[in-house]
């Protein structure tokens, strides 16, 4: 087997679904030299089974078109359960029904060294550990396998992940399975864990003499919704923020990301979850009569098993049907609308990286800050 992704390396998203799909253990995910990870083949465990380019979902097609269905704004009408939330609750509010269930929630989690990747949780206390944004990629190591097997057993299984990782699940699985709920994230592209690292590693080393040792890509209990790229007023606490903070601020610029994310085939496209949940930011134009202020969550009801859950989102909440694409987006739709534009910046932050270590990106942001001026 020579390549994986027929069309070539940029449309790889590692999803992993061909590391996870070989019984031969012959498909490694290796770092290139932006820290990205990509599928390598080892050619003596191969038997040219072909498996895992029939599950590469950038070997397959996908419809263009978006179908709008349902979609809503959501609060949870709880303070506490919306406070630990990054928006307005929706992923919680299902995970809280799965688990009730008996079944098992799979999210992505950040340790205290800062390596994000997807684990599996059982219980509401440990469903603490999937709160919280990560603007970078994620490692999937062999969590489609466990998510099978909880599947096979009967047990309700959410999975909650980027479109491309709720893609790489469903073609491994290969099959549909009634027992299985799939929320997908409404996603700008991701940097890689390696440039994240050591970002942190460098922002808190500056910052120890203040008394911060902990970064937070958003920290509602401090900073809610109407400022939440400032720094938060707890003191041992640091929150990434835009203009002034360059990790932050590039991507939000959309700058630094994997290659994919920028062929991203889900933006306008049938998205691949039941649910599809982000940040509710379009109230400004659709004057929704309600307060956004702490956190909001727009949901997608994509499928007809997402539909059958809607009432989880109607009790006990402020629950508001919209009435189409822009008005939940806005006139450009944004991420649902198209994929983030590139440019040659994207490149020039991981070469400085790659040449001057973190120093690298933090120049280029400087000179970057003086244009702005």
């Amino acid at each position: 087997m020579k390549d994986i992704c027929l069309k070539g390396k940029d449309y790889c998203s590692g999803c992993e679904a061909c590391a996870n799909a070989c019984s031969h253990n012959a498909v490694s995910m290796k770092a290139d030299w932006r820290g990205f990870l990509y599928p390598t083949i080892d050619k003596d465990k191969c038997v040219d089974c072909g498996l895992c380019q029939k599950v590469c979902p950038a070997n397959n097609d996908t419809n263009t078109s978006f179908q709008f269905r349902e979609a809503a704004v959501y609060i949870d009408n709880d303070a506490q359960k919306l406070q630990r939330a990054s928006s307005g609750g929706a992923f919680g509010t299902v995970a809280r029904y799965v688990l009730a269930q008996g079944g098992v929630v799979f999210g992505c989690n950040m340790d205290e060294d800062y390596n994000v990747k997807f684990i599996s949780v059982r219980s509401e206390e440990e469903l603490k550990k999937l709160h919280g944004s990560k603007y970078v990629q994620t490692k999937v190591g062999m969590i489609y396998r466990e998510v099978k097997d909880v599947l096979k057993t009967g047990r309700l299984a959410l999975m909650c992940a980027c479109p491309c990782h709720i893609a790489g699940l469903k073609s491994y699985l290969r099959k549909d399975y009634d027992n299985l709920i799939t929320i997908d994230l409404i996603c700008h592209g991701v940097p890689s864990q390696p440039y994240f690292r050591d970002y942190v590693k460098d922002l808190l080393s500056r910052k120890a003499k203040t008394g911060i040792t902990t970064f937070r890509f958003r920290y509602k209990p401090e900073t809610c919704c109407k400022t939440l790229h400032t720094t938060s007023s707890k003191k041992n606490v640091y929150v990434g923020f835009y203009n002034k903070d360059y990790y932050m601020t590039y991507f939000l610029w959309g700058k630094g990301y994997r290659d994919s994310c920028y062929k991203c085939r889900y933006p306008g496209a049938e998205r691949e979850g039941d649910f599809t949940i982000g940040d509710f930011w379009n109230n400004e134009r659709a004057k929704l009569p309600i307060d956004v202020s702490n956190g909001s969550s727009l949901i997608f009801f994509n499928t007809e098993k997402a539909q059958k859950l809607k009432d989880l989102f109607e009790e006990n909440s402020t629950f508001v049907p919209l009435k189409s694409l822009t008005e939940a987006m806005g006139p450009d739709k944004g991420q649902m609308g198209h994929p983030c534009k590139n440019d040659i910046r994207s490149k020039i932050i991981y070469v400085l990286y790659k040449c001057l270590g973190i120093r690298g990106p933090k120049l280029l942001f400087k000179l970057d800050q003086l244009r702005m001026r």
